[in-house]
């Protein structure tokens, strides 16, 4: 997204705040600029779902001895929603069904188990 974008959509939410709060617009600019740039740095992850095979998203924090890779699971297992933020990340549907994605500025790359063991090596 471009600076005239991310700057257009940050003064039209802060007219927003100042509509509904009160106040100048100027005033809610700043807060609103943050909103904006940190929803552009944000990667959507959509992954189909079904009763039989529930979709799952972690993030891969380190190495672990017992599993390989030390994971942190997100919330909404099953639902197959996530907003990803900077990290790796882990997801699938079911059993024996493993991806992994590297998200760097709200873009994400996909890659290998044995490339991540070596980012944390």
């Amino acid at each position: 997204m471009s600076k005239s974008a991310i700057f257009k959509q940050a003064w039209a939410l802060a007219a927003m705040g100042a509509v509904r709060f009160g106040g100048k617009k100027s005033e809610y600019f700043v807060e609103s600029l943050k909103i904006v740039y940190a929803k552009d740095k944000i990667y959507v992850l959509l992954v189909q779902t079904s009763r039989n095979r529930p979709a799952w998203c972690a993030k891969i924090t380190g190495l672990s001895k017992r599993y390989g890779l030390q994971r942190e699971f997100l919330g909404d297992y099953g639902l197959g929603h996530w907003d990803l933020t900077d990290g790796i990340y882990n997801y699938g549907r079911g059993k024996g069904d493993s991806h992994y994605i590297i998200v760097k500025d709200g873009n994400a790359q996909v890659t290998y188990d044995d490339d991540v063991k070596l980012v944390f090596a």
